[in-house]
């Protein structure tokens, strides 16, 4: 499967990801949602795992009232390459 480079900001610092056209859509829209749920958060210091935490709460959530689970958003396979990208 091919892969392509799709470059975002999140919150303020710019990243690379390698990803199959398949993938790319997802991450941009995540990047955005990402994105907003920062810039309502007044304590910029911990905003990255106030976000995340918030973000995680919301999926299970969606999850327990959820009986579609095609609809469910793989976010540990997206915080591993987000991860990734911020160790360099």
């Amino acid at each position: 499967m091919s892969k392509e480079n799709v470059s975002i900001r999140i919150f303020g610092r710019d990243m690379t990801f390698s990803v199959s056209p398949k993938e790319k859509n997802n991450l941009i829209k995540s990047a955005e949602i990402l994105n907003s749920e920062l810039e309502n958060i007044s304590d910029k210091s911990n905003a990255l795992v106030i976000a995340g935490l918030e973000l995680a709460s919301r999926s299970l959530n969606q999850k327990e009232t959820s009986s579609n689970k095609n609809s469910d958003v793989n976010f540990s396979k997206l915080i591993k390459k987000i991860d990734k990208v911020l160790e360099k």
